[in-house]
């Protein structure tokens, strides 16, 4: 082998490993803003307790059958009332058609968006929603409401 072989071949693999070196360098350096600009899942709302205190609803105000009010949790509307045998019910506000509160009503929910209509089970009886409503667990403790996702429920699904 003549000595120019061996010194382009050196200089072959001096330049390959810079190259190398120089890609790992700029994935390396990448990598933080690909982690900073891609979309994150979004915070589990019940948290790592499973639970989440229910806003703007003491327990009192639905404390006889045929009370209701609108609220919140986490950050989200909601929907607590006590049916005609005395349970507890609790279903996110958020209109299955097109994300708008819907509102209790007595005998009804009612979305005022496009006149969607939910029976007090949660199940769309009028109007375009698809789907019925989502149904939480709902309890008090220590004189709170309290809402969990439902027993069997996987990750929060509520956008």
């Amino acid at each position: 082998m003549e000595p120019k072989d061996v010194e382009d071949r050196s200089r072959r693999r001096l330049l390959v490993a810079l190259g190398s070196l120089g890609a790992l360098w700029a994935a390396a350096g990448l990598y933080p803003v690909y982690r900073f600009l891609s979309p994150q899942p979004p915070p589990d709302p019940f948290g790592k307790q499973g639970k989440a205190v229910v806003e703007k609803i003491s327990p009192a105000e639905v404390a006889r059958p045929g009370m209701g009010k609108n609220g919140g949790y986490a950050g989200r509307g909601l929907i607590v009332f006590r049916d005609a045998g005395g349970q507890l019910k609790a279903f996110d506000a958020k209109c299955t058609h097109a994300g708008c509160n819907v509102q209790f009503q007595g005998a009804k929910l009612y979305c005022n968006c496009h006149g969607g209509t939910y029976s007090l089970d949660g199940t769309n009886i009028a109007g375009p929603p698809p789907r019925p409503l989502t149904e939480l667990r709902v309890f008090e403790e220590n004189g709170l409401l309290y809402v969990a996702r439902p027993t069997g429920s996987k990750a929060a699904s509520h956008g």
